[in-house]
């Protein structure tokens, strides 16, 4: 409940921000000072940080519909992306075999970071503010570890477990993909 009320905080300190900032243009507007009021409603309050939409592929990869949905979603929103990698094991798990350890988790990262490129550029075109994170433990705690960090975490946007697991049953010659979508409170 705390963090529905902290949101609607700051939502409300946003509106009263800009209300505070259009009078000041209007006072300077009223007194002869236009060119100062011009400068007024330009100015960008300091505090107003990007809200981030949270996107989390499947293990090393992005669907097209996640892609193309999440940017959508963001150019709408003025979000940023934050493209999530995750793998449900932790590099400390293979201990005893620490060549394949070292190898695994290194192929898992130019992986992820191989399939976030193409995302990253497809958000650049756009004009989208990108960034990319892997995570070695299962995706509710990665999930729940980005946000804590990041903070401003407006939405996450994943696809379902059942997809995950199944990955690509067709229909007809046409993929089906279910993307979920989360508010962050």
């Amino acid at each position: 409940m705390a963090g529905i009320l902290e949101k609607l905080k700051q939502k409300v300190l946003g509106v009263s921000g800009k209300m505070d900032q259009y009078q000041e243009a209007i006072t300077f507007a009223e007194a002869g000072e236009s060119d100062h009021a011009r400068e007024v409603l330009q100015m960008q309050p300091e505090s107003k940080k990007t809200e981030k939409l949270l996107v989390v592929g499947q293990e090393g990869t992005f669907s097209r519909e996640m892609i193309d949905y999440a940017l959508d979603m963001a150019k709408r929103m003025s979000y940023e992306i934050v493209a999530l990698n995750t793998a449900p094991f932790s590099c400390d798990t293979f201990k005893l075999f620490s060549s394949s350890r070292d190898q695994l988790c290194t192929d898992f990262q130019e992986l992820a970071t191989k399939n976030a490129d193409v995302f990253q550029k497809e958000a650049a075109r756009e004009g989208i503010s990108f960034s990319h994170m892997i995570k070695f433990s299962e995706i509710d705690e990665a999930i729940e570890s980005v946000c804590k960090e990041l903070g401003q975490v407006a939405f996450v946007v994943s696809e379902s477990q059942e997809q995950q697991a199944d990955s690509r049953i067709e229909q007809g010659e046409r993929l089906q993909q279910k993307l979920f979508v989360y508010s962050v409170i």
